[in-house]
C-alpha cells in the first residue's frame, strides 16, 4: 500500500469523521514533544507524550471494539516503559511494541491479511500523517473562522497573571511544591537544539496523524482465496515425514539425557559454548520454520470430508508438540550456556524469542482442538503483547545483573566489565554483592545517576539507583 492511498481515500471523510478536538490535541502534544524531550534522557516526558498520542487518537477513532481497546490499554502501558525503566534497548522494544499494537487496534484487524495491512498501513501512514494534522487544523479553522482566537489569547493572559500571583504565594507555603515549580520551570525554552525539536514534533505529528489515518483507512479484508491446493496424498506424506524426522530428532535428545550435562561432559572437545551454539540458533529457526509450514498446510491442504480434516489436524498437532518439545530442548540448551559463562541482553532476548515461540505453537494447538482458526490472529496478537509487556516488567537488565549475581556466590565468577555496561536498572542485583565489588561494578551507573533528572526526564530506576548507589564505599578499581 502505497503512502498516497490512505490519504486519498480518507481525508474526505477527515473532517467529519474525526472529532475536532483531536487536531489542537495532537499540536499540543507535539509542542509539548519539543518543548521537553530534546536535551533530556527517556523518561517521564516520552512517556506522557506517548500515552497522551494513543489515548487522543484511541478516543477519536471512528470504531472500536473490546479488542481494540485491549490493545490500546496495552499500548499505553508498554509507552509509560521511558518513565519505568532505564534501559535504551528495552525503551525502544517498548515503544516499537506500543506503536505495533496501536497499528492493530486502529485497523481492527481480525484475519491475518488485515493485520498485515495493518501495519503496512501503519509505517506507509507516518509521512503523511503531519500533513493530515494541518489539514484538520486548516478545516477546523475555516469552519469556526479566527473570532476565537482574542478570546484565546485574553484568556491566557488571564491565566497568566493569576498564576504570576498564586504559584509564588503557593511555593512559599510548601517547600515540595516550590521544589515541583522549580522542575517544571527548569525546561530550556530557548532556541538551541531547533532541529531536535522540530524532529521531536515532527514524529510526535506523524504517530498520532498517521494512526488516525489508519483508522479512518479501517475496512474489512475479505481472506484470499488459495491458488493452488495439494491433495491428501501430498500434505499427508510430507507433513508425516516431517513429524517422523521431529520424532527420530527428540529420540536422540532423550539419548543423550535431553541434552544434559553428561553429555557435554563425554562428547571429546565439544564445549558448553560450541554445545549451545551448534544447536540453539538451528532449533530456533527449526521452530520459525515450523510455524510457516503450519500455516502453509492450514491454507492449501485440500481436506474432503471429516475424514481428512481429522487426519490434518492430527499430524499438525503432532507437529506442533514436537516443535513444543524441540524448544524446551533448546531452552536447556541457553540455560547450560549461562551457567557456563553468564547472562547477557543477548541471552535473555533468545529466552523471550524460545518463550514467545512457544506460547504461539500453544495457541495453535488450542485453536486447532477448538476449531477457532478464525481467532488464531487476534490470539497471537494477544500473546504477543503479554509478552512485549511481561518483557517490560520483569525489568531485563535487572534479571541479567541478578543471574549473574547468584552465578558468583555459587562459583565465584563474576564478569565486571559486562556488569558495568548494564544500566541503572541493574543496582538493585549489584547492591547484593560485596561493597568493594559492587563500587566497582557500578561505576559507570553511579556516575550516569549523580545528578538528578529534571521532571521531564525523571525516571523510576534511575531515582532508585540514585539511593541504592549513593551509600558504596569510593574505590580504586
Amino acid at each position: 500500500m502505497s503512502a498516497q492511498e490512505p490519504i486519498a481515500r480518507a481525508w474526505p471523510r477527515a473532517a467529519a469523521a474525526v472529532p475536532a478536538w483531536f487536531a489542537p490535541s495532537a499540536l499540543g502534544l507535539a509542542a509539548a514533544a519539543a518543548l521537553a524531550l530534546p536535551g533530556h534522557r527517556a523518561g517521564l516526558g516520552l512517556a506522557l507524550v506517548g500515552i497522551g498520542l494513543l489515548a487522543a487518537v484511541a478516543a477519536a477513532a471512528p470504531q472500536r471494539d473490546g479488542f481494540a481497546v485491549a490493545c490500546w490499554l496495552a499500548a499505553a502501558a508498554l509507552a509509560a516503559m521511558p518513565a519505568l525503566r532505564d534501559a535504551g534497548w528495552v525503551v525502544v522494544l517498548s515503544l516499537l511494541a506500543a506503536l505495533a499494537l496501536a497499528a492493530v487496534a486502529a485497523a481492527g484487524a481480525r484475519t491475518w491479511r488485515e493485520l498485515g495491512a495493518g501495519l503496512a498501513a501503519a509505517a506507509a501512514a507516518l509521512v503523511p500523517g503531519p500533513v493530515l494534522v494541518l489539514v484538520l487544523l486548516a478545516r477546523r479553522a475555516g469552519t469556526r473562522g479566527w473570532g476565537w482566537l482574542a478570546p484565546t489569547a485574553r484568556g491566557a493572559l488571564l491565566a497568566a497573571l493569576l498564576l504570576a500571583v498564586f504559584v509564588p504565594l503557593l511555593g512559599a507555603a510548601d517547600a515540595a511544591f516550590a521544589a515541583l515549580v522549580d522542575d517544571a520551570l527548569a525546561w530550556d525554552l530557548g532556541l538551541d537544539r531547533p532541529v531536535a525539536r522540530a524532529g521531536a514534533a515532527l514524529v510526535a505529528l506523524a504517530v498520532g496523524g498517521g494512526l488516525m489515518l489508519v483508522a479512518l483507512h479501517r475496512r474489512p479484508r475479505p481472506p484470499r482465496p488459495a491458488v493452488a491446493r495439494l491433495g491428501r496424498t501430498e500434505w499427508a506424506i510430507a507433513l508425516g515425514a516431517l513429524d517422523l524426522t521431529f520424532a527420530a530428532f527428540l529420540a536422540v535428545q532423550l539419548a543423550t539425557r535431553f541434552g544434559g550435562h553428561e553429555h557435554v561432559l563425554e562428547t571429546a572437545g565439544l564445549t558448553y559454548a560450541e554445545y549451545a551454539r551448534r544447536g540453539f540458533f538451528e532449533l530456533e529457526i527449526v521452530a520459525a520454520l515450523t510455524l510457516v509450514v503450519v500455516a502453509g498446510a492450514a491454507r492449501w491442504a485440500r481436506r474432503v470430508g471429516p475424514a481428512d480434516d481429522r487426519l490434518a489436524r492430527a499430524l499438525l498437532g503432532v507437529l506442533c508438540v514436537l516443535t513444543l518439545i524441540m524448544l524446551a530442548s533448546a531452552l536447556r540448551r541457553l540455560g547450560l550456556y549461562e551457567e557456563a559463562y553468564g547472562a547477557t541482553r543477548l541471552r535473555m532476548i533468545s529466552h523471550v524469542q524460545l518463550l514467545w515461540l512457544a506460547a504461539v505453537f500453544v495457541a495453535l494447538l488450542v485453536a486447532g482442538a477448538a476449531r477457532e482458526g478464525g481467532r488464531l490472529p487476534r490470539a497471537v496478537v494477544a500473546v504477543s503483547a503479554a509478552a512485549a509487556l511481561a518483557f517490560g516488567a520483569s525489568d531485563p537488565d535487572r534479571r541479567i545483573a541478578e543471574r549473574n549475581v547468584e552465578r558468583h556466590a555459587r562459583t565465584g565468577d563474576l564478569d565486571m566489565r559486562y556488569l558495568d555496561t548494564l544500566s541503572a536498572d541493574a543496582a538493585p542485583a549489584i547492591v547484593r554483592l560485596p561493597p568493594r565489588l559492587a563500587a566497582c561494578a557500578a561505576q559507570r551507573i553511579r556516575s550516569s545517576v549523580a545528578e538528578p533528572d529534571a521532571l521531564a526526564a525523571a525516571n523510576y530506576a534511575r531515582s532508585r539507583a540514585r539511593e541504592l548507589l549513593t551509600p558504596l564505599p569510593s574505590v580504586a578499581c
